[in-house]
């Protein structure tokens, strides 16, 4: 193994691990913990892991960064990356402490931004689109840590050049400099989303919530007040699933149980041939509803889509995630028209 991910919700997971496709590598991503061993046996060149531990609490977060460096062996593996939110969601000082403590790293750099989608970070802050407020790195960490200068890819590219044993914490962007660095230039590897496809948009993010929007005019969209059916649901072809609040008092889990449940029984009975799920949670209660641990990923449909693909009952389901808070206006439509 080349290269070690590990992040903190599936979206993440899959999002800095598409940055090492292509070149015949073998990317795979471990969907928890426990499938860290399953994922092994594909003998990867990248594996990213996903702690699934963003909406939990801190030692929860803590619990399973042990749990998952007691089950591989660091020393052995080239580049390691704690792949964080660029936003600063999450757990981000506990996880990195508990992969500090495991790893021994010499120093530790924080890269979090993505100047391709206007998240930079100077002055030690994270700033940019989607950031009301610079976010302060420093405070987030409990030992010393590097924080360059980043408000370009060019910039990345000159801070991963440095030498020794690194622990690497950022995000999409970090991954694709250090793509380029281990590997050259990167010829992008772009992919297509097979129809028919189901979208599973269970993330309430605006951003995401005015792509849907943007795809009503194109496609009907499937209201699950709280995740739950209330009215005619497509019998198939290319269908939006959009979980939205009902006031009904139900708690946050039993939505996402129930949006998860709906749509997984209308995959099994209409067995389409691509799923795109927006939110790492929402993508991750529905593939633990179809029993995958594992997925291999392909390629990307735009910056901050990639597609994975997974063995289900009626085939190869080819599988597109995107993170709440991604993405142009227009993303949506765009791939329901395939374009």
């Amino acid at each position: 193994m080349q290269v070690l991910i590990i992040a903190d919700d599936l979206t993440g997971a899959l999002d800095s691990a598409v940055a090492f496709t292509g070149g015949g590598r073998s990317v795979v991503v471990a969907r928890d913990v426990a499938r860290i061993p399953e994922a092994l046996e594909r003998a990867p060149d990248v594996l990213s892991v996903n702690l699934a531990c963003r909406e939990g609490d801190a030692e929860t977060a803590r619990a399973r960064m042990r749990a998952c460096t007691d089950r591989l062996d660091l020393g052995a593996v080239p580049v390691v990356i704690k792949k964080v939110d660029s936003r600063l969601k999450g757990h981000v000082g506990v996880e990195c402490a508990a992969l500090a403590d495991a790893m021994a790293p010499e120093r530790i750099v924080a890269l979090p931004a993505v100047p391709q989608m206007g998240r930079i970070q100077k002055e030690g802050a994270v700033t940019g689109d989607g950031i009301d407020a610079p976010i302060a790195l420093a405070p987030l960490f409990d030992r010393p840590v590097t924080i360059p200068e980043a408000t370009t890819d060019a910039q990345l590219d000159t801070c991963v050049a440095a030498e020794g044993r690194v622990l690497w914490v950022g995000a999409r962007g970090l991954c694709f400099a250090l793509a380029r660095r281990l590997f050259g230039p990167l010829d992008p590897v772009n992919g297509q989303l097979a129809h028919p496809l189901v979208f599973a948009v269970g993330s309430r993010d605006p951003i995401t919530v005015d792509q849907v929007e943007a795809l009503r005019v194109l496609l009907p969209i499937t209201a699950l007040p709280d995740g739950r059916a209330t009215g005619d649901v497509p019998a198939g072809g290319t269908t939006v699933f959009q979980m939205t609040e009902s006031r009904a008092g139900r708690t946050p889990e039993d939505a996402a149980r129930d949006f998860a449940d709906a749509v997984a029984d209308h995959l099994r009975a209409t067995r389409p041939d691509g799923l795109l799920a927006t939110g790492g949670e929402t993508a991750q209660a529905i593939l633990d509803r179809l029993g995958i641990g594992v997925l291999q990923v392909r390629a990307e449909l735009a910056p901050g889509v990639p597609v994975s693909e997974a063995h289900v009952p009626w085939g190869t389901l080819q599988i597109a995630t995107k993170s709440g808070g991604f993405g142009e206006s227009d993303l949506l439509r765009r791939i329901a028209r395939g374009a």
